[in-house]
Formats: C-alpha cells, sequence, structure tokens
C-alpha cells in the first residue's frame, strides 16, 4: 500500500502566529491531496538567520502555545505533522535553546522529539553559539505510513545518523532541513539524500526551508534504488512524496551495504 507524505517548502517569518497561518493553509492543502503526513522545514516556528538573539528569545518548551496551536492543526485536518521549532531548555539560567523536531499524530499526540545532535560549525554559520546539542540519536518509531526515522539538516552529512535508523527499521528516513545557499550547495544536498537511501536500503526525503540568498528550498526524495520521488524548485511550494513501505528490505536482507557492517564502531 502507498501513501502520500506532503512536504510545506516554505519561508519562517519572525511572527509565530503568521508561521501558524502558513501551516494552516499546507496542512488544508496536503489534506485535500490524501497526504498522511506534512512535513515543515527546520526553524519552521522562528526563523534563524543573523539575528539569532530574536531566535533564542522566542525558544518555547515543547508544551507551549506553538506545539499546543500545532496540535490542535492536526485534529482539525486528521494529519500527521512534523516541524521544527527552537526549544527552550529547562534550565531557568540557559540562554540558549535546542534545535528540535517535534512529530505528532493525527489525534495530535505527540509520538516523538528530537534535539538535533550536529550543530552547524561551518563557514560563516557558528550554530553552537546559540543552540545546544542533542545528546542522543532519534529512535524510530511506527506510524501508518511506515517506521519512521528522523534526522536534521546538517545530521545528513554524517553517515551514522542514517545507518542508526536502518538498524534499528527505519523503512522512511526524514530531514527537516534549513540547507544554507552557497556554490553547489544543491548538488550536495540532493547527493547526500541519494546516498543515505541507497546505501541503507530506505526512502529519504529532505524537506529544505526556503528563503532568497539564505536557503535553497530544492526539497527532495529518493527511494532505496536511487529513484528520484519528487524534487522541489527555488521557491514555496507543496510537494507530495509518494512512499511504499514494502519497497524497503529489512535490515538482514538489504543491499550490500548493510552486510558485515562494523556496528560495535557506532
Amino acid at each position: 500500500m502507498s501513501y502520500t507524505i506532503a512536504l510545506a517548502q516554505c519561508t519562517s517569518l519572525p511572527d509565530i502566529s503568521q508561521n501558524l497561518v502558513t501551516a494552516e493553509k499546507f496542512i488544508a492543502e496536503a489534506q485535500k491531496e490524501g497526504a498522511s503526513l506534512i512535513v515543515f522545514p527546520e526553524y519552521f516556528m522562528y526563523p534563524c538567520t543573523g539575528d539569532t538573539a530574536s531566535y533564542t528569545a522566542h525558544a518555547q518548551p515543547v508544551d507551549g502555545p506553538f506545539v499546543l496551536c500545532m496540535k490542535e492543526l492536526a485534529v482539525k485536518y486528521n494529519i500527521w505533522l512534523l516541524f521544527g521549532i527552537n526549544e527552550k531548555s529547562s534550565d531557568v539560567h540557559e540562554k540558549k535553546c535546542y534545535n528540535t523536531l517535534v512529530i505528532l499524530d493525527s489525534g495530535g499526540i505527540i509520538r516523538g522529539t528530537y534535539q538535533k545532535t550536529h550543530l552547524f560549525d561551518a563557514f560563516d554559520w557558528q550554530e553552537s553559539g546559540h543552540t545546544l546539542a542533542g545528546n542522543s540519536l532519534f529512535l524510530p518509531i511506527a506510524t501508518p505510513f511506515g517506521r519512521l526515522g528522523l534526522g536534521t539538516c546538517y545530521d545528513l552529512r554524517f553517515p551514522e545518523v542514517a545507518l542508526h535508523a536502518a538498524l534499528q527499521g527505519a523503512e522512511l528516513l526524514i530531514y527537516p532541513s534549513a540547507w544554507v545557499d552557497g556554490p553547489l550547495k544543491a548538488l550536495q544536498w540532493k547527493t547526500l539524500i541519494s546516498a543515505r537511501a541507497i546505501e541503507n536500503g530506505i526512502t529519504v526525503i529532505g524537506c529544505s526551508q526556503y528563503a532568497k540568498d539564505t536557503f535553497i528550498g530544492q526539497s527532495f526524495a529518493c527511494d532505496p534504488f536511487g529513484n528520484t520521488l519528487a524534487e522541489g524548485g527555488p521557491q514555496n511550494e507543496l510537494l507530495l512524496v509518494p512512499v511504499t513501505p514494502g519497497l524497503t528490505r529489512d535490515a538482514h536482507s538489504r543491499i550490500p551495504s548493510l552486510v558485515n557492517r562494523r556496528t560495535d564502531l557506532y
């Protein structure tokens, strides 16, 4: 059986209420298209660009008002939601926040969260200057559309994140992202998504935020055999990804790249 996963390739604004308006617009469209899940990008709740002080100042806990509103939308439209927030630390003296993914089921129940483990400290970006690193990888969860693993943006460059998900039985791996623009960055993005899919025998989806001259958009999805399932442009748009969990083989019978892996090293 096939399912549809919608990718809300959109621009986050420094106005949380407006981002909720954007969320409902894309969710309503995804529901009309029969999607089981809609994915929003990294930094969806509030943008993280030049004004990092504003980003951390607007952090909220996972049980805060933004997630509560997203729960209401999940129930209203009977759809699973995956989105990024700037999560406030439980330490009242901590000025940094977490870069967190939240996944809700169609009943508005939180089915998992993931605090980004690999922070983007490269080129002119210094994510660790305002963000706390998570200390554990995401354990895949059961969903109607397959066993789901998660990573965030820069995690894509580290093969062990995808390998961990595959060895834990993931059939589908999604990377909500804000992939930074630059020379050949779109090529790198698509190549890495394809590589993670092929080497682990799972479907891999990347949903990137779009912001002109900042984040590339160009969301991309690849099946376990290297076939492109969806490809976006540098713009705001909704993409639909057909997903067939049965295409994915279990960890003991996958293509040769998973055979004889030294799992004791991870």
